[in-house]
């Protein structure tokens, strides 16, 4: 009788024993995304609100009329409801860039030691699928006086503004 043989197979058995072991915890643990996974339709939602934010910033005056930071310093300060869109310029801007979607504007800000978040445009109240995205600005008393905005802001300070963009679809 043949020792090595013996030893040859029980070895061969226990490699495919931990290769089988090893795939089945692997796929097990795996978490696998299809397109039909709701969680996916968030993400994508998300990325669109931040996509849009992040253009309206950046671009150019050649392809947008007011960027982010420029519709933000020409706000009246006056609290936005539906019948009354605070930053038309802004969600001319967004209708162009989300189209089929609705989305309300939140700006936040600190003042005097306090944060305080008012409503710039207002299409309705959000779905429970609804996703936020934000993006800050920076202003000074140029650029709002250059906007023709309401903000108080003295001539050395910067005021920082989050814009957040709650998106959802219908």
């Amino acid at each position: 009788m043949d020792d090595k043989a013996q030893l040859h197979t029980l070895e061969g058995v226990g490699a495919a024993v931990l290769i089988t072991m090893t795939l089945v915890i692997i796929t097990q643990s795996a978490t696998v995304m299809t397109p039909q996974h709701e969680m996916m339709l968030d993400v994508q939602l998300e990325q669109m609100a931040y996509d849009a934010l992040t253009l309206l910033d950046t671009a150019p005056s050649s392809v947008i009329s007011t960027n982010l930071t420029e519709c933000v310093a020409g706000w009246d300060m006056n609290e936005s409801n539906i019948q009354n869109k605070g930053l038309r310029s802004l969600g001319k801007q967004l209708s162009l860039l989300l189209p089929g979607f609705l989305y309300n504007v939140n700006l936040a800000y600190v003042q005097n030691d306090t944060l305080i978040t008012k409503n710039a445009i207002v299409n309705g109240d959000p779905t429970e699928d609804a996703v936020v995205a934000s993006k800050t600005v920076m202003l000074t008393n140029l650029s709002v006086a250059a906007a023709h905005g309401a903000w108080t802001i003295a001539s050395d300070e910067i005021k920082i503004v989050e814009v957040r963009l709650t998106l959802w679809q219908v």
